[in-house]
């Protein structure tokens, strides 16, 4: 299937256990290689699905090229932008049990696949909804001296660990059991950043478990121009938002959360210019990765203020 018709599943074939789901958006270079790393890995029991998320590039050009070639890869055009609109389609359109998402700037190596089909087919308990393996960022040129490429990564150990409280693993690299995330509403449209956080969360109150996943890493390839105080900044303040938000959430009444918006909104610049001096304070000692971590600690507060600011009637969230 090449286009946005239905995607028909024969009432005579078994579903897939796994639907490996790229959502992708203008970025038919990276995408060519994540497809390429994905395709001598997959089974009988799995299906790759393309989400192409309105792209204006040659990304519906490449991606038709890999359908037209093997029949196990289907495509989904999503007109809506927006990553979580994208994974809520992979989501309604997948035929698999679990629905495996990958980014499109990501690869692997052989045996990533076999990992999370080993552990779906003999899962620790009844209850798993996700389950996730670890991130190792792979820089296309030398990162500047101010990133920690420790910050960058994910690693929770060598063993199949159940997570609890708030930690969860990135979406870029975790298998969602399908039929109880469409039943908790899926990815919230309204964040742009940790839209996987409040999604596990969703499935933890409705009694539902989260997993760690060893052995199962993917490479993130992260490009110069993401190595920018103003692209980090971008996505920094993009996080204060979704933070803003989640917070919010958890507040229950119109007056109580009028009252916590207007408290950081008062709080702020003040919350701001203290990470701002700190930054000052330490950049002359030459503790350049501090100094920008309090840069971009300031720019995050700026965010949920400025999402406290601009929707503050909002009772919803």
């Amino acid at each position: 299937m090449t286009g946005n018709e239905p995607i028909p599943h024969p009432a005579e074939a078994a579903a897939p256990l796994i639907t490996v789901a790229i959502c992708t958006r203008n970025r038919a270079r990276f995408l060519q290689r994540a497809v390429e790393s994905i395709l001598s890995q997959m089974t009988g029991d799995t299906e790759l699905l393309i989400v192409d998320n309105a792209s204006t590039d040659d990304t519906p050009e490449v991606a038709a090229r890999f359908a037209t070639a093997d029949s196990r890869v289907k495509i989904w055009r999503e007109s809506q932008p927006g990553i979580s609109a994208a994974r809520n389609a992979a989501l309604a359109k997948a035929w698999g049990e679990y629905v495996l998402f990958f980014d499109d700037d990501q690869t692997v190596e052989m045996g990533w696949l076999e990992a999370y089909r080993r552990f779906l087919l003999h899962p620790p308990s009844e209850r798993v909804a996700a389950v996730g393996g670890g991130i190792i960022p792979k820089f296309e040129t030398p990162p500047p001296s101010w990133v920690n490429p420790a910050n960058l990564a994910m690693d929770m150990g060598n063993q199949p660990l159940r997570l609890e409280g708030v930690a969860c693993p990135g979406c870029g690299n975790c298998a969602f059991h399908r039929a109880h995330t469409l039943a908790v509403g899926g990815f919230c449209t309204r964040l742009t950043r940790y839209e996987e956080s409040d999604l596990t969360q969703q499935l933890r109150a409705a009694g539902l478990e989260i997993w760690w996943l060893p052995g199962a890493p993917i490479f993130h390839w992260i490009p110069a121009s993401r190595l920018t105080i103003r692209a980090m900044g971008r996505i920094t303040f993009a996080d204060g938002r979704s933070v803003a938000l989640l917070r919010l959430r958890k507040i229950h009444g119109r007056f109580p959360k009028m009252a916590y918006r207007l408290g950081r909104i008062a709080i702020t610049p003040f919350h701001a210019l203290a990470c701002l001096l700190a930054a000052g304070f330490t950049l002359p000692r030459r503790r350049r990765q501090i100094s920008v971590g309090y840069l971009l600690r300031s720019i995050r507060i700026a965010g949920i203020g400025w999402q406290m600011l601009v929707n503050w009637r909002s009772t919803d969230h």
